[in-house]
């Protein structure tokens, strides 16, 4: 007789033997005892959860002679040929081999014959997803209104693939991965019934490794025993899977803990020389800082399982910080997913782990985002730099007496002025701020003036040229320049504008009431403009009949 598989041999036959998907088996007993049985399922889940077998389980709780039944009894005809896939009424579909739309439309004519020996005809569409546009269009009105004798299960492990109107036709049934305990436990059993002797921590490598999948453990364990005909070690699973084991995972650690370059180096060659993968490494160092950091986090929390030992959690934890944990961890998981593209995976993992050796200064993305923060706290609390105050202190130190001749009219009525250092730089910033915001004319006029004095109020701006001043005092360039003086001395203050003594002299003696145009005079309001805009002067030409 030909071998067979264990997980073939110890698939579950009744829906209490299902394990891990107790809410699912309860609902569809439940269905059963009422009556409420559904035309069309969808199953859903990881691979090795138990689709395949919980539409078989369902087959025959439909046809089973005691039936409808939440037990089928697993003795009659009826349900011993669907346990030997011999059932002229239940139907295995593959979808990856017959997705497309001839397949569906055979199917379509066969669904209308009735059972041949069964009560029902069941219609397990593996793998529902891959079939094409055409084929799920094809199933759709089947699938809606099929006849009372007939029941659809589709079973996926990428439901997000289904179209809407398939799902709307659906009871859905989402399987969900088994856990690490409850798959021991199975392996456990089946061990014991089948005479095989396994050591309880190879048993856990394989419920670990087998990632929420029984029929993957079950085929590891298959595996196993066919490597070890005596009793199966966690050094032989270890060596099976690839595994690195956790010893070396510790040593590497501890030595990139220690910053300690030369034996990582060391150690990563001895691992690569013994033929582990590199991503393997990766990995097992990743899930190894997740147990350092719920150890950091929460030491004494009966609630977590760890997987490893505690004193040597306790260990190299204390040589990390919490972020340099979290960092480590980020940088594990960046280069597992970086090396399946890399031409030298190994370089990747050599980058990785000397990263981590050389840490020093280094703080992971929380941590910097903890430092932005405060800083941008203490800077919202320190009070705004006033320019007149920090100008005023600098006028309050001694500085040398310079003798100025006070202008004979517009006096202005100031406090202290402000050295001249101190004015040419607010000056400045008001010049370079008109020609940022492009007001190229009241540049051209406050260009011609400067600073005299400044206190809390008002601004005194002296000028050497009359129109220059009178156009500043206009309002349109008054409240552009004390908007910018605002702005830049972080209160508001009056502008004022002053005419330089000596230039107001030279305009009293050379402005005539009219210029003439006989001797060439130009009018000094021109001639201030042209200083301004550019350009010059050109007499009229009269006619002589005028």
């Amino acid at each position: 007789m030909a071998y067979v598989a264990l997980y073939r041999q110890w698939r579950p036959q009744d829906f209490d033997n299902l394990i891990g998907q107790e809410p699912i088996s309860t609902t569809l007993k439940n269905a059963i005892v009422t009556g409420k049985i559904g035309h069309a399922y969808l199953f859903a889940g990881p691979r090795g959860t138990g689709k395949t077998s919980t539409a078989k389980i369902l087959a025959k709780a439909l046809n089973c002679a005691d039936g409808p039944t939440d037990k089928p009894c697993n003795r009659c005809v009826n349900c011993e040929r669907i346990n030997a896939g011999t059932s002229m009424d239940v139907f295995e579909i593959d979808a990856a081999s017959n997705r497309g739309i001839d397949e569906i439309r055979d199917l379509r004519e066969a669904v209308r014959f009735a059972p041949v020996d069964a009560r029902y005809k069941v219609y397990i569409i593996d793998e529902v997803h891959m079939l094409t546009t055409e084929a799920f269009n094809a199933l759709l009105k089947t699938l809606e209104e099929p006849p009372a004798h007939v029941v659809f299960v589709l079973a996926t492990t990428e439901p997000h693939k289904i179209p809407a109107t398939i799902h709307s036709r659906c009871q859905r049934y989402d399987f969900r991965r088994i856990a690490v305990a409850e798959i021991e436990r199975r392996l456990t059993d089946v061990a014991e019934k089948s005479g095989l002797t396994v050591e309880s921590e190879a048993l856990h490598m394989i419920a670990v490794h087998a990632d929420g999948g029984l029929r993957d453990a079950l085929s590891i364990l298959d595996q196993c025993t066919a490597m070890n005909e005596g009793m199966i070690a966690a050094d032989s699973v270890r060596s099976l899977l690839g595994l690195v084991g956790h010893e070396w995972v510790w040593k590497l650690m501890d030595a990139a803990a220690d910053k300690d370059a030369a034996s990582v180096m060391l150690l990563l060659d001895e691992l690569i020389a013994l033929g582990k993968d590199v991503r393997q490494i990766l990995l097992e160092l990743a899930l190894h800082g997740r147990s350092l950091m719920l150890y950091k986090a929460v030491p004494d929390f009966d609630g977590v399982a760890y997987s490893e030992d505690q004193d040597v959690l306790a260990s190299q934890s204390a040589k990390f910080t919490y972020d340099e944990i979290i960092g480590l961890i980020q940088t594990f998981q960046a280069a597992a997913n970086e090396v399946k593209w890399a031409a030298e995976p190994r370089i990747t993992l050599e980058i990785a782990l000397l990263d981590i050796c050389r840490r020093e200064g280094t703080e992971s993305i929380a941590g910097l985002l903890k430092r932005i923060k405060a800083l941008e706290e203490a800077a919202k609390a320190m009070p705004p730099v006033n320019m007149v105050r920090v100008a005023r202190s600098e006028a309050e130190t001694p500085q040398p007496k310079v003798h100025t001749p006070e202008p004979e009219f517009d006096k202005p009525k100031v406090s202290a002025p402000l050295n001249s250092g101190t004015s040419e730089e607010v000056w400045d910033a008001v010049l370079k701020d008109l020609v940022a915001s492009g007001k190229r004319s009241v540049h051209a006029c406050l260009a011609q003036g400067h600073i005299a004095a400044l206190n809390d109020s008002q601004v005194t701006v002296q000028f050497t040229s009359v129109f220059a001043k009178e156009r500043s005092e206009k309002e349109d360039y008054r409240n552009i320049i004390e908007k910018i003086l605002a702005r830049i001395l972080g209160q508001q203050v009056k502008l004022n504008c002053i005419l330089a003594a000596a230039s107001s002299g030279m305009v009293e003696k050379s402005a005539p009431a009219k210029a003439d145009p006989k001797e060439g005079g130009v009018h000094p309001a021109l001639d201030a403009a042209i200083k301004i805009f550019g350009g010059r002067a050109i007499k009229e030409e009269k006619n002589e009949e005028e």
